[in-house]
């Protein structure tokens, strides 16, 4: 942040005053686009990482029988009424 305000004092210093203004806060926006899209992808990989750590496949509990399966329809009795289980 605080080079986003040295480059806006910079521009409003080195530029003659009806083009500084413009510029000065199409800098600002710029830089804080920047900054959100360093922000945003180190939040990814954050994010990535904790979802490695986690079970890879989800199962699921038939609300018909209560059997546990992985598949779209319930290989039991064929419902495809079915609640996710969070525990591995």
């Amino acid at each position: 942040m605080g080079w986003s305000l040295g480059l806006v004092y910079a521009i409003l210093f080195y530029t003659p005053f009806p083009l500084s203004i413009p510029l000065a806060i199409a800098g600002f926006i710029l830089t804080n686009f920047y900054l959100k899209k360093i922000v945003v992808k180190r939040m990814n990989v954050i994010s990535d990482r904790r979802s490695s750590s986690g079970p890879q496949s989800v199962n699921y509990s038939c609300i018909n029988c209560g059997t546990n399966h992985s598949q779209a329809a319930c290989p039991k009795c064929g419902s495809k009424m079915k609640g996710a289980n969070f525990r591995s």
